[in-house]
């Protein structure tokens, strides 16, 4: 592992939620970041999309949140989703790199950490995939993803596995179901997430939800 792959796998565990911080470090790893994760094993862009597909398979649709260099959106088109995609992300560069994969229809910044400028019931489905570790406000940004899908549509998001019992995820899944905001239809893991770590630290795992919006 070399000096940029250690400061990137220190800064990915202490999880840092300032969104001017996650910007900054996303913008300066976007050149490196396809490649750094293809040698990571990273799994969790492919599984996603086969699970909004697999749970939604007529969407029109799909929410890609926290899109990163596009990943999901390759994914998803790989697989042969032909509906509009939309991507939003704090990276400008990841963001521009995206753009340049020409999987998307729609590209914009945004903060998740604020409400989503988006209409409620706008979207068939939603991903939201390596994005929780930096998003302490489980509840808030699920209770979003949830109000921009439409009622039947799916919503798929991943969450690291040391944070899923230290953000109370399980307490938080229960809660919006109990309210009739979503059903949760499969809650996968601990599963495979980074199988190498973050370039040679220890496998990282992390839980698939997949919930369906009522």
């Amino acid at each position: 592992m070399d000096d940029d792959e250690a400061t990137i796998g220190d800064w990915l565990d202490a999880g840092t939620s300032d969104p001017a911080e996650v910007a900054s470090r996303y913008d300066a790893w976007a050149h490196s970041y396809d490649d750094d994760l293809a040698s990571w094993h990273y799994q969790a862009p492919e599984v996603v999309a086969r699970k909004v597909l697999t749970g939604q398979p007529a969407a029109g649709s799909v929410l890609d949140v926290g899109c990163g260099t596009g990943l999901v959106g390759r994914a998803l088109r790989d697989l042969g989703f032909a509906g509009h995609l939309r991507g939003l992300d704090i990276s400008q560069e990841s963001l521009a790199r995206a753009r340049q994969r020409g999987a998307y229809d729609e590209l914009a910044p945004a903060d998740l950490q604020r409400r989503l400028e988006l209409e409620d019931s706008c979207v068939d489905a939603v991903s939201c995939v390596g994005v929780m570790t930096y998003l302490p406000d489980v509840e808030g940004i699920w209770r979003e993803l949830a109000r921009v899908t439409r009622p039947g549509g799916v919503v798929v998001v991943t969450q690291r596995e040391d944070l899923w019992l230290e953000r109370e995820c399980p307490a938080v899944v229960e809660r919006l179901q109990a309210e009739g905001v979503w059903a949760a239809e499969e809650v996968a893991g601990p599963a495979p997430y980074l199988p190498d770590g973050y370039g040679g630290t220890p496998e990282v795992a992390c839980y698939y939800l997949t919930a369906r919006v009522t």
